[in-house]
C-alpha cells in the first residue's frame, strides 16, 4: 500500500476569483473550505459570516439607503425589499444562516450545556455548494467577473489523509469508501491522459492501481453499499490489477440491489449501450430516470425531443425530481405555445416558468430571460441583451432549437459575423418556409460584405458558408424583396461577378500568382516527360 508515499494534492482554488477586489470574502470562502473536512462547525461559522461580509458587498454597491444594518436576518431583508437581488440568492442566504446560527450558539442536552454542533457530510456539501454560487453571484455583480454554464463547487482533497486512513483502519466504511473513490478517480483521470498529455510514468500508475485495490477490496468486505458499483465502474474502464473473480456485468447487478437512487441503473445502462447492447441499455437507463436520477431524466428528456414522443410525460417528471435544465425546457415549451398563441393565458404561463427556471438557475436561462425581454416585452436595451444571449447560448440544452431565434437577433450585427456563419445550418433547418431561409442567406451577404471591407479581412481571406454570389442569387431567386434589389444595384451586380468570396474563407488569387502556378505546372510536366 503506497497511499502516503504517492499521494499527490491536487490543489482547486475554488474561489480565486475573488481574490483581486473582494479579498475579505476570498479569505472567509478559504477558511471554510479549510476547515470542510475536519471542524464542519467551524466551516459554517465562517460560511455564515460570508454571508454577512456579502450582504454589506452587495448594498454598497447599490448604494442602499440606509445601508444595510442590524442583525444578519435582518440584513437580508433589507437586500430583499431594495429589489435589486435575485430572489434564490435571498433563500440561499437564509438557509445558510440558519444553519450557521447553530454553529455558533450552544444548545442544551439533559441539563448539560453543548457547544458541538453535528453536520453530516452530505449537507456539508450541499452548504458548499451554495455558498459557492453565491460567491459567483457576487464576483458578477461586483467584480464583472465571467457567467458560467453551471458552477459545481469541487471538494478539496484533504491535506489530512492520514485521518482518513486511520478511521477506515479503525472499520469506518466511510472513510474506506472515500478513500477508494479518490483513487478510481485519479486513475481514471491518469488512463485518459495520452501522448503528449500524459505526465506519469508506469510506475506510478501501477502504485496507483494498488492503492485503489487495496482501498476498494477493503471498502467491498466493510459493506459499504456503493462498493458494488464501484467495482462494476472499476472493471468497465479496466482499472484494477489482474483478475479479480468478478466481471463487469455481475457486479452492476449486484449494484442493483441496493440501487435506490438510479444511479447503478444508469450506468449499468450506459455501459451495456456502450457495448452496443442498446435496448436493454435503455431499459436500465429509463430505470434510473423513474427513480429521479438526473443523468437519467437528461437523457430521457434528451431522447423525448429527439424522438417527439412521451415528452410531456418527462418533462413533468424532470421538473418534479429539479432535473435544472428541465426549468429552461419548461421555458421553452412554455415560449413556443406562446408564440403559436399570444394570450393573456400563455404570457401567464411563461412568466411563471421563466421566474422558476432563474430560481432554480437553470442552465441558459439567462438566454431566454433575455429573448422574452426583446421580443415580448420589446425592452429597449437590445444590444445589452443579444449580449446576454450570445454569452449564455452555449449552456443551453443542446437538443432545443434556438438558432433560429438567435440568429434573427444577431442578424444585423457585423461582429456577431462569426456566431452566424456557426448556427447558420442549425437557423435554416428551423426556418419555416423558403422565403425565411432567403431571410438567413441574405443576412449572411450583408454581414459578409461589412466585414469583407476591411482590409485585414480581404488579405486573410474570409469564413462563408457559400461563396457570396451563390447565397445572393439563391436569396433572390427565392422571392427575398431586399435581395432582389440589392441584386438589381450596380453593387449587387458586381458581387455577382466575383467569384473571389468561397466557403473555405480564401479570397481569389491575383493574376500574377496564377501566372506563376501555371508556369510551375507547366515545368513539371516537362520534367515528367524526360
Amino acid at each position: 500500500m503506497q497511499v502516503q508515499k504517492h499521494f499527490e494534492n491536487h490543489s482547486h482554488d475554488n474561489f480565486a476569483f475573488l481574490k483581486e477586489g473582494l479579498e475579505e470574502l476570498y479569505k472567509q470562502a478559504a477558511l471554510a473550505e479549510r476547515y470542510y473536512f475536519t471542524d464542519p462547525q467551524s466551516s459554517m461559522a465562517k460560511v455564515r459570516l460570508f454571508v454577512e461580509l456579502a450582504c454589506h458587498e452587495l448594498g454598497t454597491h447599490f448604494k442602499l439607503r440606509p445601508p444595510v444594518h442590524g442583525d444578519l436576518s435582518n440584513k437580508i431583508k433589507m437586500l430583499q425589499a431594495s429589489g435589486c437581488i435575485e430572489e434564490w440568492v435571498i433563500e440561499e442566504m437564509n438557509t445558510l444562516r440558519h444553519d450557521g446560527n447553530r454553529s455558533v450558539h450552544m444548545t442544551e442536552v439533559n441539563g448539560a450545556y453543548v457547544a458541538e454542533m453535528k453536520v453530516s457530510r452530505a449537507r456539508m456539501q450541499k452548504h458548499m455548494n451554495s455558498l459557492y454560487e453565491l460567491a459567483h453571484y457576487v464576483g458578477q455583480t461586483i467584480l464583472g467577473t465571467q457567467t458560467q454554464c453551471q458552477y459545481t463547487w469541487m471538494e478539496p482533497t484533504s491535506c489530512e489523509l492520514s485521518i482518513f486512513v486511520t478511521d477506515a483502519l479503525k472499520g469506518c466504511k466511510e472513510a474506506s469508501y472515500y478513500l477508494a473513490k479518490k483513487f478510481y478517480t485519479e486513475l481514471l483521470e491518469m488512463s485518459e491522459l495520452t501522448g503528449s498529455s500524459r505526465w506519469w510514468q508506469k510506475e506510478q500508475y501501477l502504485d496507483k492501481q494498488a492503492d485503489l485495490s487495496y482501498w476498494l477490496e477493503k471498502t467491498h468486505r466493510q459493506g459499504h453499499p456503493k462498493s458494488w458499483l464501484l467495482l462494476a465502474k472499476c472493471h468497465s474502464n479496466k482499472l484494477l490489477q489482474g483478475e479479480t473473480g468478478r466481471d463487469t456485468k455481475s457486479c452492476f447487478k449486484q449494484a442493483l440491489k441496493s440501487d435506490e437512487e438510479g444511479e447503478a441503473a444508469f450506468e449499468f445502462g450506459s455501459y451495456l449501450i456502450k457495448h452496443e447492447e442498446l435496448k436493454l441499455g435503455k431499459s436500465y437507463i429509463r430505470q434510473s430516470a423513474e427513480k429521479g436520477y438526473h443523468s437519467g431524466l437528461s437523457f430521457e428528456l434528451h431522447n423525448a425531443f429527439r424522438t417527439g414522443s412521451d415528452m410531456d410525460y418527462w418533462l413533468e417528471r424532470a421538473l418534479e425530481h429539479c432535473l435544472p435544465e428541465a426549468f429552461t425546457v419548461d421555458v421553452y415549451t412554455k415560449l413556443e405555445s406562446y408564440e403559436k398563441e399570444p394570450t393573456d393565458v400563455s404570457l401567464k404561463a411563461l412568466r411563471s416558468a421563466l421566474i422558476s427556471g432563474q430560481a432554480r438557475r437553470a442552465p441558459g436561462i439567462a438566454f431566454f430571460k433575455s429573448y422574452i425581454d426583446l421580443t415580448v416585452y420589446e425592452t429597449d436595451q437590445h444590444k445589452q441583451l443579444v449580449t446576454i444571449m450570445t454569452d449564455s447560448y452555449k449552456c443551453l440544452p443542446e437538443y432545443i432549437d434556438v438558432e433560429l431565434r438567435l440568429f434573427k437577433q444577431i442578424a444585423n450585427d457585423a461582429e456577431q459575423y462569426d456566431l452566424m456563419v456557426d448556427i447558420y445550418h442549425q437557423a435554416l433547418v428551423q426556418s419555416s418556409d423558403e422565403l425565411e431561409e432567403a431571410g438567413i442567406k441574405f443576412s449572411i451577404v450583408k454581414q459578409a460584405l461589412v466585414n469583407a471591407a476591411d482590409k485585414f479581412k480581404m488579405r486573410d481571406g474570409l469564413k462563408t458558408p457559400k461563396p457570396i454570389p451563390a447565397l445572393l442569387k439563391e436569396a433572390a431567386d427565392a422571392g427575398h424583396a431586399e435581395a432582389r434589389s440589392f441584386v438589381n444595384s450596380a453593387e449587387g451586380k458586381a458581387v455577382l461577378k466575383k467569384v473571389g468570396f468561397t466557403n473555405q474563407g480564401r479570397m481569389q488569387k491575383n493574376a500574377a500568382e496564377k501566372r506563376k502556378n501555371k508556369q510551375k505546372r507547366k515545368l513539371a510536366k516537362k520534367a515528367k516527360r524526360k
